[in-house]
């Protein structure tokens, strides 16, 4: 096998000599003749052509080729080429040569085509015998087959031979005569079409990958059609029976979600009961260990009233049943009722709170404040439950991004705790799933708080994003529609700055 050091010799010789490789489907270099044949006006610019659409046919004729080179074979058969899109067939003598990079490239020299040859040959029938693609020429306008390769003979019978008038062998590949018509009509225009049919075989329709290109008969010099077709009827059935599959377990999900959904007011008045009846004994007189044991019942009810409350959430939202409310209310106030239950936790651990609000954003907004304060407690309890020193910092802004219509708003968590690898960031949305298995024996939880957190986004109208370092913390960001109350503008709020003046710094300090 020749190397690229022999490609100096090559330089002014008047044969077209060339470099494919292969594996990149790239033309990686040419002598004078071979940039005159292909129309380049130099090597960079040949490089950069992209024959990535080559036919299956192609691509099968290729590795045929690189598997005889690397046999030490040189191979020699007729090729049809596109310098700059205009068909052309000529014979190619091929050889392998190592490129730079070590990988195995083919070295091509053109020759004009010979008398000598008969018509399979210059067909390249030879190089297309042994793939299971289904390789024909049909010549144009009227469809006939001027060649099959064995797998389209199996699938398709032989050519008729005499020269009886038939009709054609093109149109009568097709269920549907339109699109037999249709794809000769892209192919005149010099266009390829490719395509899923089902093609009419001699064991009934199958189908296929279709691809149909225009070329040259090599033998008559005339414009034709190549078609290639991949059988895939064993796949698409595959992909039927994995669709059915799929529709069947989404049934059976919307099922069991609506089931649950359902049942929500029947799982949770029990509980609220024995919260209930555990907080009415607190209230009584008690030994101390009769008020510690129910203590600790109450505590348990309300851990399991967390988790019921989660996987009741999930089950809503996937059946369908979530609503977002539409009614007034005060972002401000939403956030401290959000922030207030994380008092006590923080001081705890003597962490640093800091929220704040621009001054942009309307007292009164219109939407779901129940579900935006379920979100904003989530992601803040995450970040002081991970955080165990330095801050947690909460800002709410109008969304740079936002469409013209509404009031968008972005809210922003920011904090200085563990932190999170590129690996648990992929799927930190995912239900019932945490950073990992010690997460959830250290910190506890179900793992479906921030897959409820971006399933409510989502229904607000927004998304959620996060960006994350593990050991330097986490900062997750949301978007939220929200409207203005009677379609007015925006409201005043007395206790911040006017507009323009410094973002106040609203600040609970754990100490």
């Amino acid at each position: 096998m020749v190397d690229f050091s022999c490609l100096p010799f090559y330089e002014w010789l008047d044969v077209p000599i060339w470099v494919f490789d292969p594996e990149r489907l790239q033309a990686t270099w040419a002598n004078r003749a071979g940039l005159t044949f292909w129309q380049a006006d130099s090597v960079d610019e040949l490089s950069r052509r992209d024959f990535s659409d080559v036919s299956e046919g192609v691509r099968t004729r290729l590795a045929l080729s690189s598997q005889a080179h690397a046999r030490g074979e040189v191979t020699r058969d007729s090729w049809t080429l596109y310098p700059k899109g205009t068909p052309f067939t000529s014979v190619l003598v091929s050889r392998g040569i190592m490129m730079p990079d070590g990988r195995q490239g083919i070295l091509f020299a053109s020759e004009p085509l010979s008398t000598g040859l008969d018509a399979d040959a210059l067909r390249g029938v030879e190089a297309i015998t042994h793939t299971t693609v289904r390789v024909a020429l049909h010549s144009l306008p009227d469809g006939l087959a001027l060649m099959r390769n064995p797998a389209a003979v199996q699938a398709f019978g032989p050519i008729p031979q005499g020269d009886a008038p038939r009709p054609s062998d093109f149109d009568g590949m097709f269920s549907d005569p339109g699109v037999a018509a249709r794809i000769i009509a892209q192919v005149r225009k010099g266009q390829t079409f490719s395509a899923e049919l089902e093609l009419n075989t001699l064991g009934g329709l199958r189908w296929h990958g279709v691809d149909v290109r225009p070329v040259v008969d090599p033998v008559s010099g005339r414009r034709a059609m190549q078609v290639n077709a991949r059988d895939i009827a064993d796949l698409k059935a595959t992909q039927k029976a994995l669709e059915g599959a799929r529709v069947a377990a989404d049934n059976a999900n919307m099922a069991k979600s609506a089931f649950l959904a359902n049942m929500s007011h029947e799982i949770r008045t029990p509980m609220n009961g024995v919260l209930g009846l555990t907080e009415l004994v607190l209230h009584t007189d008690l030994s101390e260990k009769q008020r510690q044991y129910i203590s600790l019942a109450n505590q348990s009810a309300k851990g399991l009233m967390v988790i019921i409350d989660d996987l009741l959430d999930v089950a809503k939202i996937e059946a369908g049943q979530m609503v977002i409310e539409h009614r007034p209310f005060s972002v401000r106030k939403c956030l401290e009722e959000a922030l207030s239950p994380l008092l006590l936790t923080g001081q705890q651990k003597g962490l640093r709170l800091a929220w704040q609000v621009a001054d942009a954003i309307p007292a009164t907004l219109v939407g779901d404040a129940v579900r935006l304060r379920q979100v904003l407690i989530n992601l803040v309890g995450n970040a002081v439950k991970f955080t165990n020193q330095g801050s947690v910092q909460v800002s709410v802004e109008p969304a740079l991004d936002a469409p013209p219509t509404g009031v968008h708003l972005r809210f922003t968590v920011r904090d200085t705790g563990i932190g999170m690898s590129p690996e648990q960031l992929q799927r930190v949305f995912e239900p019932f799933v945490q950073a990992d298995s010690s997460i959830t024996r250290r910190y506890g939880g179900t793992g479906l708080g921030l897959a409820i957190v971006a399933r409510l986004v989502k229904l607000m109208g927004g998304d959620i994003q996060v960006t994350s370092k593990e050991g330097e913390g986490s900062c997750l960001s949301f978007t939220a529609q929200l409207a203005l109350p009677g379609g007015g503008g925006p409201e005043p709020d007395p206790t911040t700055h006017t507009l323009g003046a410094p973002v106040p710094l609203h600040r609970l300090t754990f100490l």
